[in-house]
């Protein structure tokens, strides 16, 4: 499960770091290059919901091992020619096959760890959000050494490997998942008190994260790629303790209060123009957007009474989380234009903050009554 996880996350944010080499080889203006990050969050949005309907049709297990194959077959398609259409059509593709693959994901989870759920979807949220990092990081110096399309390789390759390693390796079995029912979960009041946890901490740190560099605009690149190794790799390490914690940290007001506490500090201080402790900063917006993924992510099957409910639940979160996540960046850019100040575009994100420490003392007790309602 967490080397699926990670394949759903490595050739997505394996393109990023390399979006600079590909505008300047391939001519593209900046509106095109913007275009493909947006592209990426959008046809995953609009994806998640289609598929809880792959999972009925082909099996959850099944589906994931297609999905991941897919996601490996479209990244390397990206390389055909004429270049500019395939790169476009690639990224669709593979985020495509991200977003019909996780529903599943989460049935497998309900299914194949019914007792030790929390701490199954902890290790499956900490390679979703190892997987994302990794690619990070490391495509760097593969495109150092073998330029951005030898990246390209490398990713969809090891996408192609984990498909074959989860077919050979996982339970052979694949009971169909009932059909799902995508209508009840949209009228379900759990449906939206996990979407609104996952949404606020995509927008706290989508918000962040895209107006970093400019803050940061004039200081050293060292100093940059720390304060963005800050931001997306240090804060996964506290997170890898969560396994093996008997807490049940997804259903705690306590763990969400203080994610949406260090998320509206670390986004304050940015807003302040703390520029020179940006690194703590850029951590605790990290650490407090990343810890309430862990938990959003975990929810879907904690409260799910069946598996064709976790994969709705699950689709309509992704759904509505990655297409609303598009809304700060353009809010805080708003923002900018309107005051001429970087800084003021990290208020959106103080703001997302706020509201999940809000959301994070409200929603586990409404589903804790909800649920305690139900087994009476």
């Amino acid at each position: 499960m967490w080397l699926a996880a990670a394949n759903l996350r490595t050739v997505v944010f394996g393109l990023q770091p390399v979006l600079p080499d590909i505008r300047s080889d391939l001519r593209l203006s900046f509106g095109a290059t913007g275009a493909l990050t947006a592209l990426a969050l959008g046809v995953i949005g609009l994806g998640s919901i289609p598929g809880a309907f792959a999972g009925w049709l082909l099996g959850a297990r099944r589906t994931v091992a297609i999905m991941s194959a897919g996601i490996g077959a479209a990244a390397l398609a990206r390389l055909l020619r004429p270049e500019v259409i395939w790169l476009f059509a690639g990224t669709m593709l593979v985020t495509l096959f991200v977003a019909l693959a996780q529903p599943s994901a989460s049935v497998l989870l309900r299914r194949w760890f019914p007792e030790r759920l929390e701490r199954a979807s902890a290790v499956y949220s900490n390679g979703l959000l190892m997987g994302g990092t990794v690619a990070a990081v490391t495509t760097p110096f593969i495109a150092s050494a073998t330029g951005w399309r030898g990246s390209f390789v490398v990713w969809g390759l090891l996408a192609i490997v984990i498909a074959v390693v989860w077919a050979g390796a996982t339970p052979g079995e694949d009971a169909r998942v009932a059909r799902p029912s995508v209508l009840a979960a949209l009228g379900s009041p759990r449906t939206w008190q996990v979407t609104a946890l996952f949404t606020f901490q995509n927008l706290a740190y989508f918000g962040a994260a895209a107006w970093l560099p400019f803050l940061l605009a004039g200081r050293s690149p060292a100093y940059v790629a720390w304060v963005f190794t800050c931001l997306n790799l240090l804060p996964v390490f506290p997170l890898l303790v969560l396994p093996a914690l008997r807490w049940s940290y997804a259903t705690s007001p306590a763990f969400y209060v203080l994610q949406g506490v260090l998320t509206v500090l670390g986004a304050a201080g940015l807003a302040l123009g703390l520029r020179d402790v940006a690194w703590l900063l850029a951590f605790m917006i990290g650490l407090g957007c990343a810890a309430t993924f862990v938990g959003a992510m975990t929810l879907p099957p904690l409260v799910a009474r069946t598996e064709a409910e976790a994969s709705s639940i699950t689709a309509v979160v992704f759904a509505a989380g990655y297409l609303l996540a598009l809304s700060t960046p353009l809010a805080a850019g708003w923002l900018l234009d309107g005051t001429g100040s970087v800084t003021a575009a990290f208020w959106p994100s103080v703001a997302a903050g706020a509201l999940m420490a809000a959301l994070g003392l409200l929603v586990p007790r409404a589903i804790a009554i909800r649920s305690a309602r139900s087994a009476a």
